[in-house]
């Protein structure tokens, strides 16, 4: 009876340490992925549209709506918003928000389809939330989803994000090769107000070559519901 009761109490203790350090691996591990991706908790939980916006699930009742820090880059110090309207139908890859600094506009499509359920009206009065936090504050909608699981088939996340995006910077550099300044800081990050930098001539060709959906709105000052 002793030995079995040695047997239990070692199988019970081994149980033990064995669930210690395994609760710890994961728990360096997740360390580990944060500090390789200091932006992980902005960006790995959200699914990317190819036309710079994003989605973010919200349990099962609804999905957020925003747009990208390239977008907010892009377009400059953000004067204005055309934000959806509540019980608005939005579709994926068509336009559902439009950015405006001065005469520049960028037309931004649905990451998924739905109906719109809440706007982010603090936008109307602070519309520099979407650059100040693009991923965060300078969300624009909440929609319930009408084909979510489809939709997000046609969207990236996590490590196919990040692929897309250096694959973006690359091909932004490379159309401006001789000027290379011009895109990027000393710190190999994106300059803000990019757009500003460009002539018309080259907003239209950016906005050809990196916002797909947008640009046969481009001449549209309303997004019709």
């Amino acid at each position: 009876m002793t030995f079995i009761l040695v047997i239990v109490t070692f199988v019970i203790l081994f149980g033990m340490e064995f669930f210690r350090r395994s609760r710890k691996d994961r728990v360096k591990s997740s360390v580990e992925l944060v500090t390789e991706h200091p932006n992980s908790f902005d960006v790995f939980d959200r699914y990317f549209h190819p036309g710079h916006t994003w989605a973010l699930v919200c349990g099962s009742r609804s999905v957020t709506l925003g747009i990208d820090d390239f977008s907010a880059r892009m377009i400059g110090k953000v004067a204005s918003v055309d934000l959806p309207t509540v019980g608005q139908v939005v579709h994926q890859g068509e336009p559902f928000t439009c950015l405006r600094h001065g005469t520049r506009s960028l037309v931004q499509v649905a990451p998924v389809s739905g109906r719109v359920i809440e706007i982010n009206r603090r936008l109307a009065k602070n519309p520099g939330l979407l650059n100040d936090s693009p991923m965060e504050k300078g969300w624009i909608a909440r929609v319930l989803p009408t084909s979510l699981d489809s939709d997000l088939r046609n969207l990236l996340k996590g490590f196919a994000a990040d692929g897309w995006r250096d694959v973006v910077r690359e091909k932004l550099i490379q159309l401006f090769s001789p000027r290379p300044d011009i895109v990027l800081q000393d710190g190999g990050q994106l300059v803000p107000n990019l757009g500003d930098h460009f002539s018309d001539d080259d907003w239209n060709l950016l906005v050809r070559q990196f916002f797909p959906g947008s640009v046969s709105f481009q001449t549209n000052d309303n997004i019709t519901n």
